[in-house]
């Protein structure tokens, strides 16, 4: 019994020990993976996700005076054939809610009822005013003319009694000559008050009329032939459509394309902006068309800074016009672009994560004979994938791509 409980302790350690190498040396095998040093052309790549877009965009947008008609809150759009819809010009679009400026209709028209009911009150009191006027020029005519007889009269009276005359006589006159003064003054101020009235009714009467002429053209239409295709919304974050809004400072509403020629819009950060520059050539990508490969050539680099949503970052504005366009090409879809920065020739490079580095030495697992070593490497320029190796290496040379344990303590060997 106990011979057998022996042999089935040693079978058991044996089995272990044999799951155990062939474990170790399957985690070994796939994780010391070595590469071959290879000479070839380095590129300087800058990589950016962009966004296509046409060269030439025509858009439909809301009236352009909203603002000139103190038209500032969001205006709705109540309607919008659907995106890709091919238009020809004149063909209908969208239709604005009218709400917003049908209210402003409705409190003017209240303001124009009042303002002509000024205008009539002010063209009665101005008649009456005046009327009472000139009543008042005629006794006072009257009265000159009695002031002037009883001078006459007083000739053969005593020398006070003529002077008692003349001072009413004069002051008669110096009346009529004063209310005469004075109605011409108030026909200058029945004038201005007429004046007054009438242009603020014509005031009203214009704002409803450019308010209607507003209205009428809430009904937009393409204003070219194409393809339609909506907008982004900056502020909900989609796309404008039915039940979306429309303002005075963004009375865009959707847009039809050029697509002859088309653009991809990228923004580059602040550290890597000064190495891009007009002409370059660029590798361009699409999300949704992985199998797509187009090129292009930066046409213009942006020179002020902006802080994209997201980020605290400043980034600049990049415009990268396509070689060629294709069918399946839409505004809006994402793009990768690769930026050439450089391209050196002949170069002696290795992937950039084969590099390790140990109190400021670069270092690389070498494969040497049967045995592997920390060689250190002077390193050149990088990109996102590989790094040039200037010393410490030669073409063909086998390095390996993650830590290897067993040379992980030794001493580097330097160049």
């Amino acid at each position: 019994m106990l011979r057998k409980k022996w042999w089935l302790i040693a079978t058991a350690l044996v089995v272990l020990a044999g799951v155990s190498y062939f474990v170790l040396a399957g985690e070994s095998s796939s994780v010391n993976i070595p590469v071959t040093v290879r000479k070839g052309d380095f590129r300087s790549v800058i990589t950016s996700p962009g966004e296509l877009q046409a060269e030439n965009t025509t858009y439909i947008s809301a009236p352009s005076d909203l603002m000139s008609n103190d038209i500032y809150e969001e205006i709705k759009i109540q309607d919008m054939i659907p995106e890709g819809t091919i238009v020809k010009e004149g063909d209908y679009v969208a239709t604005l809610d009218p709400a917003v400026v049908s209210k402003k209709i409705s409190d003017f028209q209240t303001q124009l009822t009042s303002a002509s009911t000024t205008l009539s009150q002010t063209a009665l009191d101005t008649a009456l005013t005046l009327r009472e006027a000139r009543n008042n020029m005629l006794n006072l005519e009257f009265q000159v003319e009695q002031k002037r007889i009883a001078l006459e009269l007083s000739k053969f009276e005593p020398k006070a009694t003529i002077r008692q005359a003349e001072i009413d006589y004069e002051k008669a006159q110096r009346d009529i000559t004063e209310a005469k003064q004075n109605y011409t003054i108030k026909q200058r101020q029945a004038e201005a008050k007429m004046i007054q009235a009438a242009n603020s009714l014509s005031r009203f009467q214009r704002i409803i009329s450019d308010l209607d002429d507003l209205r009428s053209r809430f009904r937009l239409t393409a204003n070219k032939q194409g393809l339609l295709v909506y907008i982004p919304d900056r502020m909900s974050g989609g796309k404008k459509k039915a039940g979306s809004v429309v303002r005075s400072w963004d009375p865009k509403v959707a847009m039809v394309p050029d697509l002859s020629s088309m653009i991809s819009k990228t923004y580059i950060n602040e550290v890597d902006i000064s190495k891009i520059k007009k002409s370059q050539t660029v590798d361009i990508g699409l999300d949704a068309f992985p199998e797509v490969k187009l090129t292009g050539v930066v046409m213009n680099v942006a020179g002020i800074g902006e802080n994209r949503p997201g980020s605290n970052a400043k980034v600049f504005e990049v415009n990268i016009m396509l070689d060629r366009v294709d069918t399946i090409l839409r505004p809006g879809m994402t793009t990768s672009n690769r930026i050439l920065e450089s391209k050196v020739a002949n170069q002696l490079m290795i992937p950039i994560e084969a590099v390790y580095a140990e109190k400021n030495t670069s270092f690389v697992y070498l494969k040497k004979g049967g045995t592997i070593i920390k060689q250190e490497v002077k390193l050149g320029k990088s990109n996102e994938e590989e790094v040039i190796v200037l010393k410490g290496l030669q073409e063909n040379d086998q390095i390996y791509l993650n830590e290897v344990a067993s040379a992980k303590d030794d001493d580097i060997k330097k160049i």
